[in-house]
This record gives structure tokens, sequence and C-alpha cells, in this order.
């Protein structure tokens, strides 16, 4: 059973930039910062230009392969079983890791502003969203065009006001900490504009794919590394960097400088704003990623069931966010920075993979297929190499908690396989 072809490229741009709009730009950029210095803007480009890469890879691997789970769709369709499950896991934590951060991000910010207890917050949002997202994507895709709008709008106003107050001094020197800096730094911006992909995990949802899920990628990207461009410009030409690098409110700390005290409260408004777009692009994706595991019987089969009236998976939307709300209870935010980061590398790593084999066994002829990456083998080969370098930065405590995930994954797969074996040999047995 296929889900319901309800998104336009309207809808899936704003899904793309409300994953990647969240609070994480508002904490990282002070990240990045501290470690390119005012050579963090270059970082960012350089970020971008990856995302691009990788974005014209994945929309070429989500025409040939149009259905629900994006990485672990095309892994297991090139890779087998086995190294699929394993990517689909590791995209699964990724985004289960992140999502606690934002939801208690959401919840922190939410308390600052009125006063709300901040975890029951951060819950209540889950639960309204996973409500909005079982009537029906349609719905819930208007809902996030609408919040994705308020947020650039907000973001271009504090380029507006700020501009104006920038010292081009604090502009040298530029890149203090060399090209090292600046890969780091590019590390940092790049887990922070990585979003899009959600639009790839719902392209069995999506009006023509071919056409819909670049054009949604690229404008996405773009429209967020415009808004980043315009926050780092803004930020490091009001603070010094070793300030902003110091600062866990980096651009409240900015905003001060032209804003005074009202400063920290817009930041903070924004934030409350921009949250529920992002937590709802991973509750998309989570769910999605989801169904297709259960549909493909890694996870229980009721997970890859469609409701019959809404034509969304309400379970795997149910399990996900149960799942969410309990990341978001209990974990810690140093240990889903560092299993993000080495997740999310996996997963592109190994997606790149997939797009070289079936490039090589051809899985459908280049007449029928809607969308080709351009400059085949150049780019996509740019892409992988770039991957592998940000690797470096990721550091022993991501790798070791990317591959205590793996781990769960790989016995919880060896159990469903097992169970798998047993049920059809009692189905043959009784056959007999």
């Amino acid at each position: 059973m296929n889900l319901k072809r309800d998104l336009g490229w309207k809808e899936a741009t704003a899904l793309g930039t409300g994953a990647m709009v969240g609070a994480g730009i508002f904490i990282l950029s002070g990240v990045a910062a501290g470690k390119a210095g005012p050579a963090v803007m270059l970082a960012f480009v350089i970020a971008a230009i990856l995302e691009i890469l990788l974005g014209l890879c994945y929309a070429e691997l989500a025409s040939r392969y149009p259905r629900a789970g994006g990485a672990y769709e095309y892994v297991s369709q090139t890779m087998g079983p086995l190294l699929g499950t394993l990517i689909g896991w590791s995209y699964w934590g990724a985004w289960l890791a992140a999502s606690s951060f934002v939801s208690r991000g959401f919840g922190n910010y939410l308390h600052s502003l009125t006063g709300a207890p901040s975890l029951p917050s951060a819950v209540v949002l889950l639960l309204f969203l996973a409500f909005l997202n079982g009537l029906g994507v349609k719905f819930s895709g208007a809902v996030q065009v609408g919040i994705v709008v308020v947020e650039i709008l907000m973001l271009v106003l504090f380029f507006a006001l700020g501009f104006g107050h920038v010292h081009y001094s604090l502009y040298s020197p530029f890149a203090p900490n060399g090209f090292n800096g600046i890969l780091a730094a590019a590390l940092v911006g790049f887990l922070s504009m990585v979003g899009w992909d959600v639009i790839v995990d719902a392209g069995e949802e999506m009006k023509t794919p071919g056409k819909t899920i670049p054009r949604a990628i690229l404008s996405s990207i773009l429209i967020v590394l415009f808004l980043y461009s315009g926050l780092l410009f803004v930020s490091i030409g009001l603070v010094p960097w070793k300030e902003l690098g110091l600062s866990k409110v980096p651009v409240a700390l900015a905003s001060q400088q032209f804003l005074g005290d009202f400063g920290p409260t817009l930041v903070s408004m924004v934030i409350v704003i921009a949250l529920p777009a992002t937590a709802n692009a991973f509750i998309m994706s989570i769910s999605r990623t989801a169904f297709a595991m259960g549909r493909n019987g890694f996870l229980p089969k009721k997970i890859g069931e469609i409701h019959p009236r809404f034509q969304t998976p309400v379970w795997a939307i149910l399990l996900g966010v149960s799942i969410q709300i309990l990341f978001t209870l209990a974990s810690s935010i140093n240990i889903a920075v560092n299993a993000t980061g080495f997740l999310y590398l996996l997963t592109f790593l190994f997606t790149m993979m997939a797009f070289f084999i079936s490039r090589r066994k051809g899985t459908l002829a280049e007449e029928s297929t809607p969308f080709l990456a351009p400059c085949y083998p150049f780019l996509p080969a740019l892409a992988f190499i770039f991957i592998l370098l940000l690797l470096v930065p990721v550091g022993g405590s991501g790798f070791f908690t990317g591959l205590l995930w793996l781990s769960m994954g790989f016995g919880i797969y060896l159990i469903r396989t097992k169970s798998r074996y047993h049920t059809r040999g009692s189905a043959n047995g009784r056959v007999h």
C-alpha cells in the first residue's frame, strides 16, 4: 500500500527549510565562529556546496526509487537488506538524537518567554504535531508553509536592523585558525544545514517527484544559506569572534548590541516560532523511515500500515513520537550532538555508495529517469570526498556513541531475521 501524493514544490520547500532553520544555528553559529573566526562565512558556503552536491544525488535516487524511507530504501535496494537496515537505523538514530535537542530547546525558550514549564511544553508540542501529521500530510504541510514564512521574515528583520551597526574591523584577521579551523567550522555548518533530506524521505508523497524533489532541495538549501549568511555577517560584525565562540547564546548576544534588552527576547521569539517547524519535519522523517522499515519487515508490520481514512502512517507516527518523547525526557544534549554528527555522516557516506552502484547497474533506463545528477562522476565523487573529510573532526566520542547505536540495530536485525525465518518454517511445516 502506498502513501498519497499530496505535497507540491511549495510544501516540500517549506518542509526542507523548516527542518534546517532550527535552534541549532542560534547556538552553533557561535561554536562555528569560535573555530574559524570571520571565515565561518566561507565555511558555511563550503557546507552549503556539499549539501547541494548531496541533494542532487539524493534527488536522482528519489527518482529511481520513489518510495518512502530515503537512505534506508536506497541502500536496501542497492546493497542488500542488512546494510540497508543498519543505515536506516543510523539515519533514524540521527533524527531521534537531534529531535531531543529541538524539543527541549522549544521548551526552554518558551519557559524564558512565558514561564511555562519546559519539559511538559516539549512533550505537548510533540503530541500536537503528531496529531497534525496523523490528520494528513497536506494539512501539516500547509501549517509548515505558514511557520516557515514567519521565521524567514523574522530573520530578515534581524539582518536589516543589525546591518547598520556592523563594525568591519571585526572581520580582520579573516581566518585566524587557518584551513583546519575552516574545516572544523564547515562540519558545524554542515550539521546546522542538514534537514533538506526530509524532502526525499517523503518522496512517496510528492507530486511529480522527479521535478518537485530537486527543485525543493535546491530552493531550501539556498534560502537557508542566505538566512544563515546574513545572521553570521551581522553577528561577527557586532561581537568579536572569540566572544561569540564562548557564548551559549551568541545570536542573543549580538542582538543586544543594537536592540538592547529586547534583543534576547526577539531571538527567543524567533526560536519558539522556528522550532515547531523543525520538530514537524523531524516527525515526518522519523515516521517515514519507520514506516518503510515496518513495510519491509524490520519493524512490526503494524508500523508499515496506512490509515484508511487519513492515508498517513499513523502507527509509525505514534512509534516515532513516543521514542522522541523518551529521548526528550532522558537524553543529554552533548550525547545528542555527538551521535547526530557521526550517524548523519555515515548515512550520507553509504547513500553515496548506493548512488554510484545505482548508476553502474543502470537501475532504470535514463530516458525513464525523471532526474539525473549533473557532471557525473566528478561532482558526486567530490561530495563523497567532502564527507570523508568531515568525519575527521567528529572525534572519538561521536564514533563510540554511533557505533553503540549501530550495534543495537544489528542485534534487532538478527532477532527480526530469526523470527521471520521461524515464522516461514512453521508455515511450511503446516503446509506439509
